[in-house]
């Protein structure tokens, strides 16, 4: 854990805080010089680690199906919008006007760790080594080298991690692109007087002003850096993190019941969206069911369910629903009931639900057979990342220089935007 209680010659070196507390991601000289305008848009991300279920989440089949098809606890129908959940989805259900199911949405991987990859990332990495996950940037951070790894008036990092997802890290970005961890919260705040602070870090731009006509440039940079750092530790980015600030009605609507779990994480997410935090994800696993599904649904699905409705009802309460685009997902399907009354791992489907964003709801997208692959308006992992660049309106044409000094675009390959 970082320490602000500096001695004098620890603290004229506070400009390294800028270049090694990656944790909050300050080093980000190529968004000093060439910044992408602020909006106030964000993603939400979140993980059912394990593999959800499309038949008892997101795209329950009709009755007219035979029985392993069927999901097991049954199935809520509407509609209006043609969509139609399982039936532990009792809160959800209630909100379909405000999503979109994509019925189509498929990779060829069957690995936890690579299908992981390949949704967090949108590129597929055939090598099976554990380093090699490492290949690409996920997708919180390439918008974060895009906006920059830090807010610029209230120093909230950009992109923030509940939970650790395989490939969620920067790959060729950089470890300064890695996403934040909220148990680390504790060092944004400053462990001296803020006075004491001020008066040091007067003295260290005094120092700093008398040497930087013979520096030059990189003296530019490092005060770049010095800055982004000061703006963390002065600013509002700890306020963010105070769910505790939240009355009991939110958090009953979230069905927040005790610390960290699956509803304080969404509250916290909708936190970090107003202070203005770009990619936000949440990872609530145990969906790998390969026996007894239905037992395994109705202790897994009603906290996630609450949480989920709450959110889009608190975002659309507060008029957040345009900036803010939900997307609900894993690494892939499940095949027909076993002999196990479990599920095995099916990749040609991906369960995926969004919502949010300037985009027409209630929708049911694209169409999958009765085995669940794809016949009409498939759609993978790099479409997705090219939803999400049209959410934020990035270009994919922008460049960044990867650790070898390649140019490389953000969109690497051809994709359409799935909404």
């Amino acid at each position: 854990m970082l320490d602000f209680i500096f001695n004098r010659r620890d603290f004229l070196r506070v400009g390294s805080i800028g270049a090694g507390m990656t944790m909050a991601g300050f080093s980000d000289e190529v968004f000093a010089a060439n910044a992408q305008s602020l909006n106030d848009k964000a993603v939400v991300w979140v993980w059912l680690g394990g593999g959800p279920t499309q038949f008892e989440t997101f795209h329950a089949p009709k009755d007219t199906v035979p029985t392993e098809w069927r999901p097991v606890n049954g199935a809520t129908h509407d509609s209006s919008t043609n969509i139609t959940l399982g039936q532990d989805w009792y809160e959800l259900s209630k909100h379909t006007a405000k999503l979109n199911v994509v019925n189509s949405f498929s990779h060829k991987d069957s690995s936890h760790r690579q299908g992981t990859h390949f949704m967090m990332t949108g590129h597929y990495n055939p090598e099976r080594t554990t380093t090699s996950t490492a290949k690409y940037p996920s997708f919180g951070s390439l918008i974060s080298s895009v906006y920059g790894t830090n807010h610029p008036r209230n120093g909230v990092p950009s992109y923030v991690k509940q939970g650790k997802i395989e490939g969620d890290e920067g790959a060729w970005l950089g470890g300064a692109y890695k996403p934040f961890d909220p148990s680390n919260k504790d060092n944004l705040k400053p462990r001296i007087e803020i006075n004491r602070f001020n008066t040091r870090k007067d003295l260290l731009g005094a120092l700093g002003s008398a040497s930087k006509s013979i520096q030059g440039k990189s003296a530019d940079s490092v005060g770049f850096y010095k800055g982004q750092a000061y703006d963390v530790i002065l600013g509002s980015a700890k306020d963010a993190f105070a769910t505790d600030q939240e009355s009991e009605t939110t958090k009953a609507l979230y069905g927040s019941e005790k610390a960290n779990d699956i509803g304080e994480q969404m509250i916290l997410a909708r936190r970090l969206v107003e202070y203005g935090t770009k990619f936000i994800t949440l990872h609530y696993g145990g969906w790998d069911m390969h026996s007894n599904i239905s037992k395994s649904l109705k202790g897994r699905v009603p906290p996630i369910d609450k949480a989920i409705a709450g959110f889009l009802q608190d975002v659309w309460d507060r008029g957040l629903n345009e900036k803010v685009l939900l997307v609900v997902t894993g690494e892939f399907g499940r095949t027909k009931i076993n002999a196990n009354s479990g599920r095995d791992h099916w990749p040609a489907i991906t369960p995926m639900m969004m919502a949010g964003g300037n985009y027409q709801s209630g929708r049911t997208i694209g169409e999958a057979d009765r085995s669940y692959s794809p016949i009409e308006n498939p759609v993978g992992p790099l479409d997705l990342q090219a939803t999400l660049f049209d959410h934020f309106g990035i270009d994919g044409a922008i460049q960044r220089t990867d650790m070898s000094g390649r140019p490389r675009y953000l969109l690497e390959g051809e994709a359409k935007v799935i909404l």
